[in-house]
């Protein structure tokens, strides 16, 4: 070997860190190279798994800001949206409107007196009739209900979607003898044109049964005569209990709603001389239950049909009849 290789030789092990000079060549260690290529794919591969969980850090914080977002536009949404309107009164559809005269009209023609009483303008008929104190209610020519006031409305239980539009058969039980007795009646009626003081027993929607007493069913014809429906009124009927016995007694009000007959009975014996003053306090009582109605329905959304409603308007009655007798 010469001078000069073993000169390299003694420096690479002697300073293995200085680098021959240029020309020469150094041999490095076989063990060293792959420690360091191994440790190269590790930190190669480490750098791969901190990107790949930075990246599913960020797609599911993503996932997470939509979906926060997307509900809070949903809330913001609803709270953005305004109330639902009410929609307009049953009566005051047009088809409603020339129905509520046509049985107006009719119930003249065929008793020779008015349905509705003093003198009411065409365009309030519609609204005195749904809101009369008495149930009201008819059926086309085919037996299906094509009108029904609110009392009608109350009594059967259904709204007025369901109510018009519904078999007439329906009104009664399924049974086959009261269906052959409704079937008489308003054949009866459609041959004289009208029958007055029909008694007769109904079911409302939810199956409790009543006996309609006092009803004036008539028919309803074209100006050729042809019959077109028939209608019936009536103001009293009673509640039947499951055994088939009378219950409660009921009467209709003003606005159509149902109240106990008990409740709209006057007062047996009115007081002889009453003071102003007492004549004073008992309006006062009137105004005061007629607010508590209105705020029954107004503030609380309740309708005729709830029975804090129809409690409240019977208290009322009762007053308004303490007034009167205070007054006569």
């Amino acid at each position: 070997m010469s001078c000069a290789a073993s000169a390299v030789g003694l420096i690479s092990r002697v300073a293995p860190g200085v680098s021959p000079r240029p020309g020469r060549t150094a041999s490095v260690p076989a063990g060293r190279g792959a420690l360091q290529v191994v440790a190269a794919k590790k930190k190669s591969k480490r750098d791969q798994e901190r990107k790949a969980a930075k990246r599913a850090e960020a797609k599911e914080l993503n996932a997470r800001f939509a979906a926060a977002k997307e509900d809070a536009g949903d809330e913001a949404e609803k709270d953005a949206a305004p109330a639902a309107k009410s929609g307009p009164a049953p009566y005051e559809g047009t088809g409603t409107v020339m129905q509520s005269l046509t049985i107006c009209g009719s119930f003249k023609e065929k008793t020779g007196d008015k349905l509705l009483d003093g003198t009411v303008m065409v365009q309030e008929a519609a609204e005195r009739l749904f809101n009369a104190p008495f149930v009201c209610a008819s059926h086309d020519a085919e037996d299906v209900f094509n009108y029904g006031n609110q009392a009608a409305l109350s009594l059967w239980g259904l709204p007025w979607d369901e109510f018009v539009g519904m078999p007439s058969t329906k009104s009664a039980q399924d049974d086959d003898g009261i269906q052959s007795e409704r079937r008489e009646l308003l054949d009866k009626a459609a041959e004289s044109g009208v029958i007055r003081d029909y008694s007769g027993v109904r079911q409302a929607s939810d199956g409790r049964k009543f006996k309609v007493d006092g009803a004036i069913v008539w028919t309803i014809t074209n100006k050729d005569g042809e019959k077109t429906g028939q209608a019936v009124r009536f103001d009293s009927f009673t509640w039947l209990n499951e055994d088939g016995t009378e219950g409660e007694a009921m009467t209709v009000a003003e606005g159509g709603q149902l109240v106990p007959a008990k409740a709209a009975a006057p007062a047996d014996e009115p007081k002889a001389g009453a003071s102003p003053e007492d004549i004073e306090k008992a309006a006062k009582a009137v105004d005061e239950q007629a607010a508590e109605v209105r705020r029954l329905k107004d503030e609380q959304g309740l309708t005729n049909a709830d029975p804090e409603v129809q409690d409240a308007v019977a208290e009322l009655l009762k007053r308004k009849s303490a007034l009167a007798a205070l007054e006569e």
